[in-house]
């Protein structure tokens, strides 16, 4: 899970507008998080890193996406439950 930080954080400082932020960072986070949580118990330890280091790319492609069409979503909710939960 703190892959998918990492690699929101290294997303958000080399893509532009590159800011860092606090909450994307941890929204990071919680996306991999989200997206380990339905195999945790089947699958190894470098698998769930992949895993959230995936679902990292993903929270970071959602987010962006929501914020270019417009969609009023303070949070990120969406993109951490809605994108990396599938």
């Amino acid at each position: 899970p703190c892959a998918a930080g990492l690699v929101v954080f290294a997303l958000r400082r080399f893509l532009p507008p590159r800011l860092l932020d606090v909450g994307g960072f941890c929204n990071g986070i919680l996306g991999g998080l989200v997206s380990i949580t339905a195999g945790c118990a089947s699958v190894k330890h470098w698998e769930a890193i992949i895993i959230g280091m995936f679902g990292g790319l993903i929270y970071e492609g959602a987010s962006r996406l929501i914020k270019k069409l417009k969609v009023d979503d303070v949070v990120d909710a969406f993109a951490v439950h809605g994108a990396c939960g599938l």
